[in-house]
């Protein structure tokens, strides 16, 4: 399991509105997005090289902008030898590219 956190400078609806492009970018099957609860989820395949992960985002209102939660948990595995933390990162630049923003450190 691997989560990453990143804060924007922007509302949580902008993120919100954003976050397809974020699935897309890592492949994302199966898309579900719980709008009232600032959920989303989504699944990754298998290949040749993973069983695929299951993928939980939350976008919720932070100090000065949103922050954006990305969970990703293996599908069948103990150790994904780094790919969750690069499904994370992947989808948080297509979010932050999408919204034209940049993550705050």
């Amino acid at each position: 399991m691997t989560t990453v956190q990143q804060r924007f400078a922007v509302p949580p609806d902008v993120l919100w509105n954003v976050l397809p492009a974020g699935v897309a970018a890592i492949g994302g099957q199966l898309p579900v997005y719980d709008g009232p609860r600032g959920f989303a989820a989504c699944r990754t395949g298998m290949s040749l090289l993973s069983w695929g992960q299951h993928v939980n985002v939350t976008v919720s209102p932070s100090a000065g902008g949103s922050t954006l939660t990305i969970m990703t948990v293996l599908k069948l595995g103990v150790w994904d030898w780094g790919e969750g933390k690069r499904l994370a990162n992947r989808f948080a630049a297509a979010v932050a590219y999408a919204a034209g923003t940049a993550a705050l450190h």
